[in-house]
């Protein structure tokens, strides 16, 4: 699940953290990866199933793994 409040983003039961930068981070989720795409991204908060990302969001794209 991926719930967005102003600039802050949460995405739940993802897999991995692939790549992050400051102007993007790709996640593997369960059965497809995620790229973010924006300004200023940061990792605010990491667990092992919920990762807080802010900045400001240009895109994001799916892509079966």
């Amino acid at each position: 699940m991926i719930t967005i409040a102003k600039n802050q983003m949460m995405i739940e039961h993802y897999q991995e953290v692939l790549h992050v930068t400051s102007k993007a981070i790709t996640l593997r989720l369960k059965h497809q990866t995620l790229n973010i795409e924006g300004e200023e991204l940061k990792v605010l908060a990491l667990t092992k199933d919920e990762i807080l990302i802010e900045g400001q969001w240009k895109g994001m794209q799916f892509h079966e793994a």
